[in-house]
């Protein structure tokens, strides 16, 4: 089993420095890592893609497929998070620029746990819980997921294997989410009544000023 340990950790290494070797040789790759690595750009776009798909639903059933996809996304977030801290707490991992000579890092110092990957766990359990209702906006997050765990990896601040074990999470987290879909549908389908309630609310004073100008 150790040996087992010792050679993906060697294996982990290696395939780190031959994408982190990279950083530094062109412009273009680094401005492109710094956004995909970037805390706050790709996580934003991530989250307003999954508010787009309740925007986008044409009818009330759809509304009703677009708020189960929501709630099971904001479910599988919350239980990948706190399995992250825990995991985090259980097991320190340092980051590959402290415990590694000649790293190229694009990206400030994290002081937390390498392993897993927070920003990689955060973005496939979006990505995975909205491709599990809607295929393609699901395939743009997940390759947008996918961008953000090698983004990581070639700025230096984590281990391919910290992107691996946090997609791993969001998988976990979503798979079983949806597994637990019947005990938050009834959720989704009381949302969505008063979704209803509010666009009958606001279609009939648009109604009645439309009506009132046709008979002038």
């Amino acid at each position: 089993m150790t040996a087992i340990i010792q050679f993906l950790i060697s294996l982990d290494q290696s395939v780190f420095k031959a994408i982190n070797s990279l950083a530094g040789k062109s412009s273009v790759l680094n401005w492109l890592a710094r956004v995909g690595a970037d805390d706050h750009i790709i996580p934003v776009v991530l989250t307003l893609l999954v508010f787009l798909v309740i925007l986008l639903a044409r009818d009330r059933q759809a509304r009703e497929v677009a708020f189960t996809c929501f709630l099971c996304t904001v479910i599988a977030f919350v239980m990948s998070m706190v399995i992250l801290f825990i995991l985090n707490g259980a097991f320190f991992r340092p980051r590959p620029y402290t415990s590694m000579s000649n790293v190229h890092l694009l990206f400030y110092h994290n002081t937390d746990s390498s392993f897993p990957s927070n920003a990689a766990t955060m973005a496939f359990v979006m990505a995975i819980s909205v491709f599990m209702y809607y295929r393609k906006v699901g395939s743009v997050m997940l390759a947008l997921a996918v961008y953000v765990g090698l983004a990581r990896v070639f700025c230096g601040v984590h281990y391919p294997l910290d992107i691996v074990s946090g997609a791993m999470l969001g998988l976990g987290s979503a798979f079983l989410t949806r597994a637990a879909e019947p005990l938050y549908r009834p959720l989704a389908v009381a949302l969505n009544r008063v979704t209803d309630r509010l666009l009958a609310s606001w279609q009939g004073p648009q109604r009645a000023v439309s009506g009132g100008g046709e008979s002038k």
